[in-house]
């Protein structure tokens, strides 16, 4: 029987501090933190160790209550509702500072109709004048289990953690380890969330029109034909200039961060702008630069008609020097066509990636080099050996005569000629020079 780490999850109204108590807790701090209302959107795991013990803690968006007439929050209440139903443990925080609120009592109130172990933390005790005035109010909420905690100044952090995990149970279904990592990227609203979604099986990401939705990057182990993935949706990219907010710096750091950390990256585009735009160049060869898997996936192709998607695969020939290199897969998210053929396609380039080279192909691959010298600087550039190495992706060792003339316009060549003779479609390339 599978087992996996027990999910521990933290539930309140909006901005009483989960996403701090989540980074003062977790060993890996990731959760951004704004003095505004309702950053967290989408939700967050982390795993946890404590006295031998490890425990999944999830970081939930704010529960909105009542009817917001906002889709968005909508979205996020389903979304933690969920989160509470698949949950072994529940931390409901509260804010001292603010004291007890109606949010506070209707959140108190869906709690205690479910069959889930619950632990009351009340956060900010820093403020002594707001916990003095506000002490008693809490014991209304009828929790046997309260902390006094500060996200702040960690106070209370260890009490916490042992209770924790006294009270969850040991492992309760295994967690497949990833083979490999997929990030999703691409400016705000192209259709990442809806991708994701897809790809997942579940509503893990926010979907709306609004653009920014996905505030941080979030991940979800998802199984893709016989491979454990994990998937990550990242926040949207816009130019440097229109970065012109602090919450959305920090987003721009997070994706980033989760595209250098993948092994493959799905960089989303909306084929209805019929345009690769600056930025969406940027980010691919930024994705090339750090030798990772590439697979463009054009979206949004049901808003495109016969002759504009022609036209548009005509002025994306100016890109052939790249595009030639990466994968593409034309889809619509909106009507799920070809989203199958993203896994396929996902599955493939692994599989290219982990591909084994034969020596003596190779030195037949060197034989067609030598047929076409390489100069520099008036000097004949000469290979006398190319080998493979063992790496996470294609790697080959260069035995040569000039090493610090083989720059990136002659190393360019040798990869061309590699692809030429191997499949490596969306697969980067390394060589190493070295005197041979």
């Amino acid at each position: 029987m599978k087992k996996r780490h027990p999910k521990v999850v933290l539930v309140g109204r909006t901005n009483v501090g989960k996403s701090a108590l989540f980074n003062r807790l977790s060993e890996d701090s990731r959760s951004i933190v704004f003095d505004g209302g309702g950053v967290t959107r989408d939700y967050l795991t982390e795993k946890i160790s404590w006295k031998g013990k490890q425990f999944d803690l999830v970081d939930s968006g704010g529960l909105p209550l009542g009817k917001q007439g906002d889709c968005i929050l909508e979205a996020v209440q389903k979304t933690v509702l969920s989160l509470i139903e698949s949950a072994d443990l529940i931390l409901f925080v509260c804010d001292t500072k603010s004291g007890l609120l109606n949010d506070d009592r209707r959140v108190a109130q869906i709690l205690h109709k479910i069959n889930k172990p619950v632990l009351l933390l009340i956060n900010k005790v820093d403020n002594k004048g707001a916990f003095e005035e506000n002490f008693y109010e809490f014991q209304a909420l009828n929790f046997k289990n309260v902390f006094y905690v500060s996200a702040l100044h960690g106070t209370g952090m260890d009490d916490l953690l042992s209770k924790i995990v006294k009270v969850v149970p040991d492992k309760v279904e295994d967690k497949t380890v990833s083979e490999y990592k997929v990030a999703i990227v691409g400016k705000p609203n192209v259709g990442k969330s809806s991708l994701m979604n897809l790809l997942s099986k579940i509503e893990r990401s926010i979907v709306s029109d609004i653009p920014g939705t996905t505030r941080e990057s979030i991940s979800e182990k998802v199984s893709f034909l016989n491979s454990a993935v994990l998937l990550t949706d990242t926040a949207g990219m816009r130019r440097k200039s229109r970065v012109n907010e602090s919450l959305e710096t920090v987003m721009v750091k997070s994706s980033l961060r989760s595209l250098r950390e993948s092994n493959i990256v799905l960089l989303l585009v909306d084929a209805s702008e019929q345009q690769l735009t600056d930025q969406e160049l940027k980010l691919l060869f930024y994705a090339y630069e750090q030798k990772k898997c590439i697979m463009i996936v054009f979206n949004k192709k049901d808003l495109l008609t016969e002759q504009e998607r022609k036209t548009f695969e005509k002025n994306l020939k100016q890109y052939d020097f790249i595009l030639k290199k990466v994968h593409i897969v034309w889809t619509s998210c909106k009507d799920r066509k070809n989203i199958g053929k993203v896994v396929t396609s996902v599955e493939s380039i692994w599989k290219r990636c982990k591909q084994e080279f034969d020596s003596q192909v190779l030195m037949d691959v060197l034989f067609e080099l030598g047929t076409k010298p390489l100069y520099k600087s008036e000097r004949t550039l000469k290979i006398y050996k190319i080998s493979p190495k063992k790496d996470r992706i294609p790697t080959f060792s260069l035995k040569v005569n000039h090493p610090r003339f083989f720059s990136s316009d002659q190393l360019g060549f040798v990869e061309n000629v590699l692809r030429k003779n191997y499949d490596l479609k969306g697969c980067p390339v390394r060589l190493t020079v070295a005197k041979g």
